[in-house]
């Protein structure tokens, strides 16, 4: 393959919520972004929250604020003018992804081993549940109004009012944000070297090995396929009864959240020794192209996690080389940015197409035309 670029789209009908409220937008973890991003990297604003940040950044419904968790434990609320309104510490490291309710709400854990709520006007803490573990994965909130989130190698279903209404245990720690699929059941890897299938009353329905570590987000399909990347330098496709379609080696860890394009592909984030974003055939397990970065011969350096693709085919991502970098859909580089520190968290974008790039250089970018 010469390149990341896309194919055509093959349904242009293909809908999906305009919502920057969990883990990479939906609870099919897509990463599929409404609106038309920027084609230049021109930064409108930049604020400087206090500490590395390796979430990715959530907005309000109204996406009049945006949510920054960060590695010296607080949640920061950034104003849509770049100006910073309310921040609460929540006693411990936060790589967990926040995830706004409908009312506003904001959900999100900690590696205080608590699961907070706090509230959007002013930060105040509306109630937190002790989780026994670090809880430092994204929560989604699922279609019955309860959220899924996992801590140590527990995964939760907890109540908007903070009780706990199920808890399922895998055999090691699960690192993965979980994904639901349309009709409740729920997607995750642990560190157990399996990929779990739960259903949405907390039963297991399959577990399957994949015989590496599973610490990225799992992605599901559109056609209700679910892929899981691994520290097995593969990804593999799983069916829904837990079948595995294909296994494609990918020559790296993969360690962060997949993304589906509107095409049906995946796009993936590889670290090294030979660091690359790639676009790979969801049907066959094919690499379809590829971008590659800089990297340093090292295994544990790299990209962690799919590009977002925003409704022109362009793919947003960053890299532990601290830059952000834009791909359009026929694969050439449109832009590409250097910050202070690595960009691990995935980049968020506006409908209005004013990009989001959170750093470990502790500073947010808002990157608009």
């Amino acid at each position: 393959p010469r390149s990341l670029a896309a194919a055509a789209l093959t349904n242009s009908a293909i809908t999906r919520k305009n919502s920057i409220q969990m883990l990479h937008g939906d609870l099919h973890r897509s990463h599929r972004a409404a609106g038309h991003g920027p084609k230049n990297a021109r930064i409108a604003w930049t604020v400087d929250v206090g500490g590395a940040v390796e979430a990715q950044v959530t907005a309000s419904p109204d996406g009049s604020t945006f949510y920054v968790a960060t590695l010296t434990g607080e949640l920061v609320a950034i104003t849509r003018d770049g100006k910073i309104k309310w921040r609460v510490d929540l006693g411990g490291r936060v790589y967990a992804t926040p995830c706004i309710g409908d009312n506003g709400t904001i959900y999100v854990g900690s590696d205080a081993k608590k699961f907070f709520a706090v509230a959007p006007s002013n930060g105040a803490i509306v109630w937190s549940l002790e989780t026994e573990a670090d809880a430092d994965t994204g929560a989604a909130l699922a279609k019955d109004g309860t959220l899924v989130f996992a801590s140590g190698r527990s995964l939760f279903d907890v109540r908007r009012g903070g009780d706990i209404a199920w808890r399922f245990s895998a055999k090691a720690k699960i690192f993965t944000a979980p994904a639901i699929a349309d009709d409740g059941t729920i997607y995750v890897g642990s560190q157990d070297d399996r990929a779990y299938a739960i259903s949405a009353g907390g039963l297991e329905k399959w577990a399957v090995s994949l015989a590496a570590d599973v610490d990225g987000a799992p992605a599901i399909s559109d056609d209700g396929a679910i892929f899981f990347g691994t520290d097995g330098d593969e990804i593999v496709r799983l069916e829904t009864d837990g079948g595995v379609g294909w296994r494609s080696n990918v020559g790296g860890f993969v360690r962060g959240p997949l993304s589906i394009s509107r095409d049906g592909s995946l796009v993936v984030g590889t670290f090294g020794p030979a660091p690359r974003e790639l676009r790979i055939d969801g049907k066959t397990g094919a690499i379809l192209g590829s971008l590659s970065i800089q990297g340093t011969g090292a295994r544990e350096f790299g990209i962690v996690g799919g590009a977002l693709e925003d409704d022109d085919g362009t793919l947003y991502f960053g890299a532990q080389d601290d830059a952000a970098y834009a791909v359009a859909r026929d694969g050439s580089l449109r832009w590409r940015f250097s910050t202070g520190g690595d960009i691990d968290a995935p980049l968020t974008l506006m409908p209005d197409g004013a990009l989001i790039v959170p750093s470990d250089d502790g500073k947010i970018r808002l990157i608009s035309d």
